[in-house]
Order: structure tokens, then sequence, then C-alpha cells
């Protein structure tokens, strides 16, 4: 019987009381390195080995291996002086690195991002407003959506605003010229360019988190499923978590509050703008968000592993769940 030690620079060949070696030089690239990693052995290596082989502590597909401390440090002992090739470790971990980047990191860093900017656009439209306000008050008071309001008044002067609104005065500022028409103009252009952005990653999240998790999107709608994955971690870190958790997701604040000043413990997270709470009375809405939570707890699970598509069962079940609720 041989014992094996496989290891960055080669083969370790021991005989059955580890006091001999032999050294056989393999060059293995990052590819095999990967494969070692996941317990398969290179073909590069299978051309030295023999049916009665044993590998020290390294457990491959197919092959015997012994996990004996005192074998292993008794190897490592007699190889303590082997030189690795540190470029070829090194182009390894960035493999590595390169191969842990998953598609809902990806979906985690557009939903930072879309929440940066609604704060950003929530900021530029209040000063936007206080300034557009000494030019036409009327109709920054009647139009209170921030995105509509840009749309309305876009490339628009004040007396065609007022016709189209049945304004018949303004207490607007006379002081306005050409010059300053075109900066409100041109800043409203820009502002409506960030709305359109806003657009366009809110509909790349939804594609997204539908490829990835098709039932945790069909039950939680689309935006809730990427936020709940952006706040723990990950989609299989998401599908670790009890339903409890998932039910208050986002409420960390309220929770705090409770756990340290005793107020009354929140009932639901992300998961309250979902449309079943909201169409429901707030007495019977921890009911349903229990429930909810119960489901999303599921989805996500399946979604992190065999990637079935159970949502019609489950979005069947919510449905009766709510309209149970909704009677009472």
């Amino acid at each position: 019987m041989r014992y094996l030690l496989l290891r960055y620079n080669g083969l370790y060949i021991f005989d059955e009381n580890l006091e001999n070696y032999q050294f056989k030089e393999i060059k293995l690239d990052v590819e095999d390195l990967k494969n070692i990693y996941k317990n398969k052995l290179p073909d590069k290596i299978k051309e030295f080995l023999n049916n009665d082989d044993t590998f020290i502590g390294q457990k491959f597909e197919g092959y015997k291996y012994i996990d004996n401390k005192e074998i292993i440090r008794k190897a490592l002992d007699k190889i303590k002086d082997e030189k690795y090739d540190n470029e070829l470790l090194i182009d390894l971990l960035k493999e590595q690195i390169s191969d842990s980047v998953s598609k809902d990191e990806l979906i985690i860093q557009a939903i930072n991002f879309l929440d940066d900017l609604n704060k950003s656009l929530n900021l530029f439209m209040e000063r936007f407003r206080e300034w557009y306000g000494l030019y036409f008050p009327e109709i920054s008071q009647e139009i209170e959506d921030h995105e509509k309001f840009i749309k309305t008044i876009l490339n628009k002067k004040r007396e065609e605003l007022m016709e189209n609104n049945n304004i018949k005065r303004t207490m607007g500022g006379k002081i306005f010229d050409e010059k300053d028409i075109e900066m409100i103009n041109y800043i409203a252009n820009k502002i409506k360019e960030l709305y359109d952005l806003r657009k366009k990653l809110e509909d790349y999240i939804e594609k997204s988190i539908k490829e990835i998790a098709p039932n945790l999107s069909e039950i939680a709608t689309p935006t809730i499923a990427a936020r709940l994955i952006a706040l723990s971690g990950g989609l299989k870190e998401l599908s670790l978590l009890p339903s409890s958790t998932i039910q208050v997701l986002g409420a960390e604040k309220a929770l705090f509050l409770h756990l340290t000043k005793g107020i009354k413990p929140p009932k639901h997270g992300v998961i309250f703008n979902h449309p079943y709470l909201q169409r429901l009375p707030i007495k019977n809405r921890g009911a349903m968000a229990r429930t909810l939570a119960s489901k999303i707890a599921i989805a996500a699970r399946v979604d992190a592993t065999d990637k079935k598509l159970i949502y019609e069962r489950l979005k069947k079940e919510l449905e009766e769940r709510f309209n149970e609720l909704n009677k009472k």
C-alpha cells in the first residue's frame, strides 16, 4: 500500500511506513486546482496511481483516503521544505474570488443603487420645487407627485401651463427673464433623465430577480424579493432564515426599540408593501404577514436549491388566506 499527498507542486508518494517517498512533479494549472478543491482528481494525476493507493487527509471521488492526524502530521513533516509556485496560488485566489461573485450580489448592488437614487431624487426635487415655486407656485402646489410634476412643467412656459390648468392668476415673480427660464428647464430635463434611469434600473432588477428566484419574485413581488435578498445578504442567506425573521426584515429599528424599551414589536418589515397587506384592514395585517413570510421562506428555499416552480400552489394558498381574512 502507498500513501499519497497531493500538493500544488506535484504528487508525493510515500511507502507504507511513511519513511521514504517519491516526488512526481506535475504542472498544475488553475483549472486543475479548482477541480482539486471540488474533490475531483485531474486526469494528469490519475496516471501515477495504483488501485490500492490511499490519499492522506484528502478526499477525492472514487479514491480511498485516511484522516488520521498522526499520519498527516508525519507526512507534512517530511515535506516541510517544499516550494510552491506563488504565482499559481495568486492566480487561483483571483479565480476563486471571480467565481464567488453571484447574480444575487449584482441585485444587491442594484437595489442599493436604487435606494441611493431615490434619496437623491427626493433631495433634488425638494430644492427644485422651492426654486420653481418662485416662478409658478400654483402648479407646484397642485401636483404632489414629483415625477408627474417634472413631466408636466418640462419645457413649458408659465402662460401655457396656466391655460392648460385653468389658472387665471399667479403669484409667481415677474423678474424671470429668458436665461432664468432656460436654467430651470435645463435642471428639469436632468431630473427627468434621473427618473428615466430609475425606471430602467427597476426593470433590470425585476428581470434579474425573476431569473434567479422565480418563486420568490412571484410570491413576494419582484421589488420586495430583491429587498429581502439585499437585507439578508443573498438568496442562500435568505433561504436559511426562519419565517419569523423574514417577517420583520427591514424593521430592525422598531425591533431594537421593542427589545430595549418594551414598545410593541413590529408585525412586518419590507413585506408591509405587499398588495395583500395593503388591501387588508390594519387589525388583520399581522396574521397575513405571518402567512406571507412562511410562503416567502418556502419559495426562497426552493429557489436556492432545486429551482422547481412551486409558486402557483403557494399563490393559491396565499389567496385563500387573504380571502379568509378579508371576510373577517
